[in-house]
């Protein structure tokens, strides 16, 4: 038996016979003290809501998942991080439980608290990662982007780190810095289908069709069966008018589990936006003519 368990079996048995005490000895007190039944009813009820309740936490805690649940789910962000000490371990999986429920400010606390332990790569990795996370979460890119780029100094990164770096650029609309990041996360890890996603649609948003088709299929060949870069195809094709291409996609989306309407929403939104722009430019150009 686990010991978080074995410790919610005692302090429930602790709470039942607190329960059965406070209901004895109110009974005790009518019969024996022959005190009125209203006298000490409240205090006796009082006690008994307190200990039902708090029983009832232990054992329903809604909303809130185990720190084993947040090991396994970032066991590939947190490998070997904090190996050596049991209480740092702990407490990094505090910060990801804190920032998993929106207490970023608690969650970058924890965080700092860890940066002066970290004694490895993997603990500076670890803590530097989730730090620039929580940052960039908090709308403090600039805080967000001095941690990845010391961990990078220090020779401590990954495809995720340059990832991150590259969405921050992105949000910003610095899409050379966003692409050159980009394509260091695939150097980083060219089996990776996120980070050809990722790039894939840097390009689409700078319309360099070519190079987002060329990085989405690339993301494909990797992982098949990813919905984001068939759905970016299927949306790239329609706007070339290939439409055996973009059926094809289309296919693979929704198989894929993409919503059909969706997807269709999105396609006609792009169709649109392509004819405006058309309609645009023989303006000005007719525009152009008459001067």
């Amino acid at each position: 038996m686990k010991k978080g368990n074995l410790a919610k079996i005692i302090a429930a048995t602790i709470l039942i016979l607190l329960i059965i005490a406070s209901i004895t000895l109110y009974v005790v007190d009518i019969i024996i003290n022959q005190t009125p039944p209203t006298e000490n009813l409240f205090k006796a009820l009082a006690a008994i809501f307190i200990c039902s309740g708090s029983l009832v936490r232990i054992f329903v805690r809604r909303g809130r998942r185990s720190l084993e649940y947040y090991e396994s789910a970032y066991a590939n962000d947190i490998n070997g991080a904090f190996e050596s000490s049991v209480l740092n371990r702990k407490k990094l999986l505090c910060a990801l439980r804190l920032y998993n429920e929106d207490n970023l400010g608690k969650a970058l606390k924890y965080l700092g608290e860890l940066r002066p332990a970290c004694q490895t790569r993997e603990d500076v990795y670890a803590v530097g990662l989730f730090t620039g996370i929580v940052f960039t979460d908090m709308g403090y890119d600039n805080d967000a982007i001095a941690i990845y780029k010391q961990m990078i100094q220090m020779n401590v990164t990954s495809a995720t780190i340059y990832g991150n770096l590259g969405s921050i650029y992105s949000s910003r609309g610095d899409y050379e810095d966003a692409i050159a990041n980009m394509r260091l996360a695939i150097q980083n890890d060219e089996k990776n289908p996120a980070s050809y996603n990722n790039l894939a649609k840097l390009y689409f948003d700078t319309f360099d069709l070519e190079n987002a088709k060329k990085y989405a299929l690339q993301a494909l060949n990797i992982n098949h069966k990813m919905r984001q870069p068939a759905s970016l195809l299927a949306i790239i094709y329609s706007i070339e008018g290939d439409t055996a291409n973009a059926e094809k996609y289309s296919h693979i989306s929704v198989a894929s589990g993409e919503s059909p309407d969706r997807l269709n929403t999105a396609i006609q939104r792009y169709l649109s936006l392509k004819n405006q722009n058309e309609s645009d430019e023989t303006e000005d150009f007719e525009e152009e003519i008459d001067e």
